[in-house]
């Protein structure tokens, strides 16, 4: 089976943000109005619904760790 390529979502429900648990094992996190990337089954899974639209790329990396320093 090849890799299915990733796609990106936006979250625009009521909320300041979701974490959903996919079929596929995956468990995400979309805050609200931030760009989020899935994978093309994931998203598939996210398409019907109104609170969820296509975003044209992420904006936060989720493995990334955080840059603060401190001296």
């Amino acid at each position: 089976m090849s890799k299915s390529p990733s796609k990106t979502v936006t979250y625009s429900g009521g909320s300041t943000g979701v974490v959903i648990h996919f079929s596929s094992g995956h468990v995400v996190e979309f805050p609200h109005g931030v760009p989020v990337e899935v994978c093309a089954e994931d998203a598939k899974s996210l398409a019907g619904n109104p609170d969820f639209h296509p975003a044209p790329k992420a904006t936060t990396p989720t493995t990334q760790p955080s840059e603060e320093v401190s001296s």
